[in-house]
């Protein structure tokens, strides 16, 4: 018998997530990496030992992957034309100083940027929030005749930290 088997052990599944920018825009995604981190260290040596400390803790940044509807690579490219990149100096509403974190954070609409797990009721088990998140990267898909899947959006997110609930 296994032990989730038991019905106050349920065991997490990978598939019942969903991601939010905070203000309640849902972006339907198909993966997502959760938030991990790491922490650097330092050796000192005495005499012949060597005593490891732990040093900076690092966020590592989120992957996640959606696909294609048709107008998400043009909202994309535009949260960067309006985070502060313009190529061809095209005029603007503004003068951009270049692309701020700032203005990259706006482009998500919130400081925050949520990542829910939850369990096969619809509740949520696990609710990470990322703090200032922003678009670190983005990769607009790949184009094959020999293929008929879906174009795929993959986005980097880095953030300040997170929090779990």
């Amino acid at each position: 018998m296994a032990f989730w088997t038991e019905s106050t052990l349920q065991p997490t599944r990978q598939f019942r997530f969903m991601i939010s920018n905070g203000l309640g825009d849902w972006w339907w995604v198909k993966s997502v990496s959760k938030p991990s981190y790491e922490i650097s260290t330092e050796e000192y040596k005495l005499i012949n030992h060597k005593y490891k400390y732990p040093g900076v803790l690092t966020w590592n940044d989120v992957t996640l992957t959606m696909v294609d509807t048709g107008n998400k690579t043009f909202e994309f490219y535009n949260k960067l034309y309006f985070g502060g990149y313009s190529p061809d100096h095209s005029p603007l509403d503004f003068i951009p100083d270049g692309i701020s974190k700032q203005s990259s954070s706006i482009q998500l609409k919130s400081g925050d940027f949520q990542i829910r797990q939850l369990d096969d009721e619809g509740t949520a088990v696990e609710t990470w929030t990322l703090k200032n998140p922003f678009v670190k990267s983005t990769n607009f898909g790949d184009l094959d005749y020999s293929s008929d899947e879906l174009v795929t959006l993959e986005l980097v997110i880095s953030y300040d930290y997170a929090t779990l609930e």
